[in-house]
């Protein structure tokens, strides 16, 4: 409860700053001159971007051995985006994924939350790639874009190695040596899905621009992958509610930086916040059909007992 209060309350003060740092009114007279054919643009292009992480989500978890069918992988995949964004507090999207993808499975709880944060490593190193050759392209000083690459280079050293060190883990992390990451399988599902998080990756960058030209904000498509890159990944990071607060100020300031405008950015931010909750909606009727959290959180129960018992 503490942790989430602290995060709600970095969010707000990240936001009051940023309303305290531009013109509020140009934010508000460019939202109303916004033509929302763009953003109807813009939600169509990132509800096919979660289509295309929800079948990466698939091919994962199926390399791992966690057979479902990708019609309910996409249901799921909606209902975790929608309590990721509308109820963390009570149900994290994430957790939801993973005991729902387990239910029925005795036993295998801890392969479906492995499938989840493969999934967000796959998606992770796919955004380094898109960002790096966005940065080659855009004007950083050498020194940040060479450290960047030098991370980016030791990232994707330490992936690749990986499998020939995943039997030799220690003893106590037995349960992560269980999953089947050294499979021929899996290697062939996790080459497979980095095409499409390169996909997901470069959609992200194209409904941001889309965003952009709705608002005004005029920068260069490498500006964008950097800004749409770097932010991407400093909003994952468990200090704000939601990334709410990173996300608006991480957008103004990197557009400021490419020499973008700050409240068009602002504008561009708020116009984020739609776009996610329409294309998270959909979750909300899978969470209805379901019988709404309290149940999500019987079915969940009930699936730890089984795990417990089965191990």
């Amino acid at each position: 409860m503490i942790k989430s209060l602290l995060k709600i309350l970095i969010s707000i003060a990240l936001l009051a700053l940023l309303v305290h740092y531009i013109d509020l009114e140009d934010v508000l007279v460019r939202l109303q001159k916004v033509n929302y054919w763009w953003v109807a643009l813009a939600c169509a292009v990132l509800a096919t971007g979660m289509v295309m992480s929800a079948i990466r989500w698939t091919w994962l978890a199926r390399g791992l051995g966690l057979v479902v069918r990708t019609s309910r992988k996409i249901q799921i995949y909606f209902l975790g985006m929608f309590l990721s964004m509308f109820l963390p507090s009570t149900i994290g999207g994430d957790f939801a994924r993973g005991f729902l993808l387990a239910r029925g499975r005795p036993g295998a709880g801890w392969t479906a939350a492995a499938s989840i944060i493969l999934e967000r490593i796959n998606g992770l190193l796919a955004l380094t790639i898109v960002t790096s050759v966005c940065m080659l392209s855009a004007d950083v000083p050498t020194h940040w874009r060479n450290l960047w690459l030098l991370g980016v280079a030791v990232l994707w050293a330490g992936m690749l190695t990986y499998p020939f060190w995943h039997r030799r883990l220690p003893r106590f992390l037995h349960r992560w040596k269980d999953v089947g990451i050294d499979r021929p399988e899996f290697f062939t599902a996790w080459w497979k899905a980095m095409l499409l998080s390169l996909s997901f990756q470069s959609v992200l960058v194209i409904a941001t621009m889309i965003l952009g030209h709705a608002t005004g904000l005029e920068m260069s498509w490498a500006a964008y992958g950097v800004m749409v890159g770097l932010v991407g990944i400093a909003s994952t990071m468990p200090i704000s509610f939601n990334g709410f607060g990173i996300r608006e100020a991480g957008y103004v300031g990197f557009a400021t930086y490419f020499g973008g405008n700050p409240e068009a950015a602002a504008a561009m931010a708020a116009l984020w916040v739609i776009v996610l909750a329409v294309v998270a909606a959909p979750g909300a009727w899978v969470l209805w059909r379901m019988g709404g959290t309290a149940a999500l959180r019987q079915k969940s129960s009930s699936q730890a007992d089984t795990d417990e018992k089965a191990a």
